[in-house]
């Protein structure tokens, strides 16, 4: 019996430590957008990210392309991504809607020392029914590698469950230095 229930303890564990993390909506971070006034001619606005707590530091700045077009900001957070000395990950997606919906992304890495690292921006354009879109993959997300951040086209079934994952990029990350590698593999899931 004392060995049933340490066995399923172990299970249990093993699930609630096995599973893979996902992205959650953050407060932590904000747009401060004191720039907009007067780049009414540039085309762009540019605004600031900044830290809820602490709005003097601007942690990076953004240009907004089309302000009539943008219909949603979500900034999300990865806390402990499976990267050496990376705290967490901003996610901050920019959503346009016109006749289709586009969506910029823009990923930074958070080291302990609150130091940002920007990766490539990717769009992702939906016009119908979602059958793909572009990802980064990071190590404890699920289909991430250990030590590295991979660019990803995910694949959906109907049930818009993933169904396949092919990296167009694998980028090796040790602590604050890439080292890109072009990947050409699949995985099915």
């Amino acid at each position: 019996m004392k060995n049933s229930i340490l066995l399923l303890l172990f299970l249990l564990l093993a699930l609630f430590f096995g599973n893979a993390q996902e992205f959650a909506i953050t407060e932590n971070y904000m747009f401060n957008n004191q720039r907009v006034f007067g780049q009414e001619e540039e085309g762009a606005v540019l605004v600031d990210i900044v830290r809820t707590a602490d709005w003097s530091r601007t942690l990076a700045t953004l240009a907004i392309t089309e302000l009539e077009l943008l219909e949603d900001v979500r900034i999300a957070v990865l806390s402990d991504p499976g990267l050496e000395d990376v705290r967490e990950v901003l996610k901050i997606e920019l959503e346009y809607i016109a006749c289709c919906a586009n969506t910029e992304t823009y990923y930074f890495l958070v080291n302990r020392e609150n130091d940002f690292t920007a990766l490539p921006k990717i769009d992702n354009l939906y016009c119908d029914a979602v059958e793909s879109d572009e990802h980064y993959v990071f190590p404890n997300e699920a289909y991430g590698r250990e030590g590295a951040i991979l660019r990803a086209e995910l694949w959906y079934a109907e049930t818009n469950t993933i169904e396949e994952i092919e990296v167009l990029q694998s980028i090796v990350w040790n602590d604050d230095d890439f080292d890109y590698e072009d990947a050409i593999t699949a995985i099915n899931d």
